[in-house]
Formats: C-alpha cells, structure tokens, sequence
C-alpha cells in the first residue's frame, strides 16, 4: 500500500530570487535531506516546476519570468498539490525548524479538521512584530502599531500561510490578481472552515523588504 502524502509545501518564486530560493530549500533540507522526484513539465502558463520528497512532505517549488500574477500561480500550484493538506512559503520567507514536524504531529493527531493554524513573526524592513493566525477572527487585523491584549501585534484568518486541507483549498477560486489576493482568498476561506487545530508557536517568519516589494509579488520594473 503507497503511503499517503501529508502536506504538501508549495514555494512560488521567479525567475532571478535563485539565491532567496537557495536558502530556503537549504533550511528545510536540514530536516531531512531533499530528493528530487520529478520536473514539473512546462504548461500553457509558462511554469516549470521541481517536486522534491521528504518523508510524508511533498515539496513543489513552481518558478515564472513575472509572466503570470502570483494569483494565478497560487491556484496552480494547488492544483499539482497531492497532499492531504497544503501549505504555501514564498521563496525569502522562512519556517521554524521544528515546524514541518509540529504540523505533521498536528495532521496525524486531527486528520480531519478543515485547517491548521500557527502563530507568526512578521519583520518589517528589520523590525519584528508578532502575528496570530486563527479562525476565531473574523478579519484581518493590527496595523503594528499597536499590540492588542492577547500580546499581538496583527491578527489574521487562515489564509495561503496556513496549513489547509487541499480538497478544501482547490475548492475556492483565486483571483488572478498581483497583489491583494491572499486577503481575497482569506474572506472566501473563512465561512468554509468548520474545524481548526491551533499550534500556539510561531512556525512562519514572514519577511517583507520595502525595496523588494514589486520582484516579491512578480510586478515587472
């Protein structure tokens, strides 16, 4: 019997963030070593693709020349998810070490909730803030400059950060859109959940660099 995929990881990135993509690849590689498994094969959205193993992960990382928005490169990648649940990390963005194993611990422990949340670091040009994801929220909230009771500064619903079910994640349409679509797909999200497992540890560092805002979203110069 093949055994199951769990989670499947989907890294989006363009072409010339070779280094940014280096590093995290090299982080996750030191949970366990990454075996290329198959070239994704090109498609009418001018994608390619590589699909690495480790031990019930899958790790799909899809790369662009800014052809596509990041809206349409989302759904994509959701749609080569084989993974029971899906969870997506931008290319310069990093995951605690022990994450991959707390959110495999979490899917064996509650294989059929809706969605996995986690806490989070956000840095803001160097400047760290501390952010919740929850469905317990009914928005998108904080603007950093202020904490609210619970000691945060942004709290949030689950959106592409979270870890998802992947039948439930392809089940919502993306808007094809360069920026602004992880909020639009954060409203569409919530109504749907009806389940959740909360990890209260920060297993995301979200890492936004003014300068690097229009490469990041895949907005030509």
């Amino acid at each position: 019997m093949i055994q199951p995929i769990l989670l499947s990881i989907l890294i989006p990135t363009v072409v010339g963030r070779e280094n940014e993509l280096s590093k995290l690849l090299g982080l996750l590689s030191k949970y366990a070593p990454l075996d290329v498994k198959s070239n994704l094969k090109k498609n009418n959205f001018d994608y390619t693709g590589t699909k690495y193993d480790l031990e019930d992960v899958e790790i799909i990382v899809v790369k662009d020349n800014k052809q596509n928005t990041i809206g349409a490169k989302r759904e994509y990648m959701y749609s080569l998810a084989n993974g029971l649940y899906s969870q997506m990390t931008d290319d310069d963005d990093e995951l605690a070490p022990n994450a991959i194993e707390l959110i495999l611990n979490a899917i064996k422990s509650n294989p059929d909730v809706d969605v996995i949340s986690f806490e989070e670091y956000v840095n803001m040009d160097g400047k760290e803030y501390r952010s919740n994801h929850a469905a317990i929220y009914s928005g998108w909230e904080g603007d950093g400059n202020s904490i609210f009771p619970d000691g945060f500064h942004f709290h949030r619903t689950p959106f592409f950060k979270s870890v998802i079910r992947t039948e439930l994640a392809k089940s919502i349409p993306i808007q094809k859109i360069r920026f602004g679509e992880d909020h639009a797909f954060a409203n569409d999200l919530h109504p749907l959940i009806k389940s959740e497992f909360h990890i209260s540890e920060p297993l995301y560092r979200y890492i936004h660099r003014s300068s690097d805002h229009n490469t990041r979203y895949g907005i030509k110069d």
